[in-house]
């Protein structure tokens, strides 16, 4: 198996994929120097953990994944190379920042599973707005500026708070049918009859990230045998 390295390496100089790969290199390089702080610093190394994740998904692995083909089946593990469906965006971006997790079986699940998983204990919220622009204020109200991953009727995706700013970011399976991040109020992909909300960088998946620990996968029960 090709090591980040070599995979940086083997990418043509000044390709978005040589930047996007030198920006994974270099968010590793900083979850090991957490790891180290953490011990004796543990909130401290949560908050400088989230700037540096925020930081890295909105100026690499967002950008760096946008126009990425949409398809059902995608799963694609190279931005702009193949296709991706919205499940594999999420776990796959995940994956590719130092999260632990089962990428490809979370993908393949109900939104709401993908949701509890990377909330880890945490709040989990079910919300059924107005509308489109309702559901932006509703989640701006609970959980504030940050990064959440939202599970919608029959999609799912990030969006990112910033203030006044909302960027919903997904593997859109309507126009432009690629990945993009976007004004959530207006988008076809963003309305839903029930939004399942989770903080994706709550405190307990941060101490995942920041010690390289697994995330573990919930999944529904399997029925008891007679």
């Amino acid at each position: 198996m090709l090591t980040l390295l070599s995979l940086v390496l083997a990418a043509e100089a000044g390709s978005p994929l040589l930047d996007y790969q030198r920006a994974r290199l270099d968010l590793e390089v900083r979850r090991t120097e957490l790891s180290a702080s953490w011990k004796k610093r543990p909130a401290e190394a949560r908050q400088n953990a989230r700037t540096t994740l925020l930081s890295y998904l909105e100026k690499s692995a967002f950008p760096a994944w946008e126009g990425t083909t949409w398809d059902f089946y995608g799963t694609t593990t190279t931005p702009r190379e193949g296709k991706i469906a919205c499940g594999y965006f999420v776990t796959t971006v995940l994956e590719q920042a130092g999260f632990h997790l089962e990428r490809v079986l979370l993908a393949q699940q109900a939104s709401a599973y993908l949701v509890s998983t990377v909330a880890r204990g945490t709040r989990v919220d079910w919300i059924r707005p107005a509308d489109n622009a309702d559901a932006v204020k509703e989640i701006r109200k609970r959980f504030g500026d940050g990064l959440v991953v939202i599970g919608f009727d029959y999609h799912v995706g990030f969006l990112r708070l910033d203030g006044e700013r909302a960027a919903f970011c997904h593997s859109s399976f309507i126009d432009p049918g690629s990945v993009t991040c976007e004004d959530p109020v207006p988008s076809g992909a963003f309305a839903s009859r029930t939004y399942v909300v989770a903080d994706a960088l709550n405190d307990r998946v941060l101490d995942d990230w920041i010690l390289g620990r697994a995330v573990p996968s919930q999944l529904p029960k399997k029925p008891r045998r007679e």
